[in-house]
């Protein structure tokens, strides 16, 4: 299994983001459920977000994202994948 973390930019369309809000929520939760997604949030400023995701390689990734309410209703506009190696703390 492999660490990624996810960077997301979202759609400045708010009413498409608090459409989305509450599948995206749920189907984060089912993730983090399943140990997939380990730890997820959004920017304070509410422009996007970032994930870390433990799989077992980016298409794995790409599945869970496509998965994703954010993704399929248009809400993410850009994302940035970023292998990841923890080192410290409770990922490590």
């Amino acid at each position: 299994m492999a660490f990624f973390t996810v960077v997301w930019k979202y759609t400045e369309d708010t009413d498409l983001i608090d459409k989305a809000r509450g599948p995206h929520g749920a189907y984060l939760k089912e993730q983090v459920a399943a140990g997939t997604i380990r730890v997820a949030g959004p920017f304070e400023d509410g422009t996007g977000g970032i994930l870390v995701a433990e799989v077992a390689d980016v298409a794995e990734l790409k599945s869970v994202l496509d998965g994703d309410p954010y993704v399929a209703d248009g809400v993410v506009v850009d994302t940035r994948i970023f292998p990841f190696k923890p080192v410290l703390g409770a990922l490590a």
